[in-house]
């Protein structure tokens, strides 16, 4: 008798299976639909209480769908508070942080990573463990020193001020992102005639985009919705970005207290950010996670 027909016959555990999905991936898909669910719940509401007039709102128990749609709020929303000029500040302060952030970060990720040393070891070690301060520890120090430079009340201020909070941050994302990419392209590009610049310039950071990407658009995102340094520096309500200018006008002002407007605010306040995230998701998703692996 053959050794085969004598061993014992291992026990096969049944598979619950729903054509070409299996019970674990059917509970897997369940559960992120639910969680997407929740975290999408707020803003439709938002979206909805928008379109909503104030005695609809207020009701109890109150209606999911406006019983009566009104673009009131968003007409006020323009005429009474000065909304367009808040989302221009934001548009401006969050746009000139991210290209300075990214081209800074970039520069400096590239020379850590390609010139290793223990001094930027070190300066890197130091830059990310400063980023991970809350922003209430430094914004007093950040106050005294805008005043004594007379810089209060100062966009391009707010620009630096963010750039200089938002930069360690990006320098750890990118540095192991061009850790990943192999010298030999730049070896290469040299040895045709390039210089360093040139074969970082046409070789490297074309490489890098899906990272650059990333790390623009969470600088991006942070700068759109920063709160606590615009409100500290920016009091001149022209110069006020949306964060600090709706918390302070909308909400601070009980004449001009709306949930209907506050909600439209609100909603426009999102469309930006939505509508970025959702034109690259693909190359946000790739440079995050090749930006974890790498290096």
């Amino acid at each position: 008798m053959s050794l085969a027909a004598t061993a014992p016959q291992l026990a096969v555990r049944p598979r619950w299976t729903f054509g070409d999905w299996t019970l674990r991936k059917a509970l897997a898909t369940i559960v992120l639909w639910l969680v997407v669910l929740v975290m999408v719940l707020p803003l439709v509401w938002a979206v909805l209480s928008s379109f909503k007039p104030d005695l609809e709102t207020n009701t109890f128990p109150p209606s999911v769908l406006p019983r009566n749609p009104t673009l009131a709020n968003y007409r006020q929303l323009f005429t009474v508070l000065p909304f367009a000029r808040f989302f221009l500040n934001t548009m401006l302060v969050a746009v000139a942080t991210s290209v300075i952030t990214i081209l800074l970060s970039a520069t400096a990720a590239y020379a850590t990573a390609r010139f290793r040393s223990r001094v930027a070891e070190t300066t890197t070690a130091i830059g990310l463990v400063a980023y991970m301060l809350p922003g209430i520890v430094i914004v007093v120090p950040v106050f005294a020193v805008a005043q004594a430079l007379h810089a209060l009340d100062s966009l391009p201020a707010l620009v630096v001020i963010y750039t200089a909070y938002f930069v360690p941050f990006g320098i750890w994302q990118l540095r192991s992102y061009f850790a990943g990419i192999p010298i030999e392209l730049e070896e290469a590009a040299m040895v045709d005639g390039a210089s360093r610049l040139e074969a970082f310039w046409m070789i490297t950071l074309p490489q890098a985009l899906p990272g650059l990407i990333a790390t623009g658009i969470w600088t991006f995102t942070v700068a759109w919705n920063e709160y606590l340094f615009a409100s500290v520096l920016l009091y001149t309500q022209s110069h006020q970005t949306l964060s600090i200018g709706l918390a302070t006008v909308l909400v601070g002002d009980t004449n001009l207290y709306s949930w209907g407007v506050l909600m439209a605010a609100c909603t426009l306040m999102t469309v930006p950010v939505m509508a970025i995230f959702m034109l690259i998701q693909r190359s946000l998703v790739a440079g995050l996670s090749s930006g974890a692996v790498k290096g």
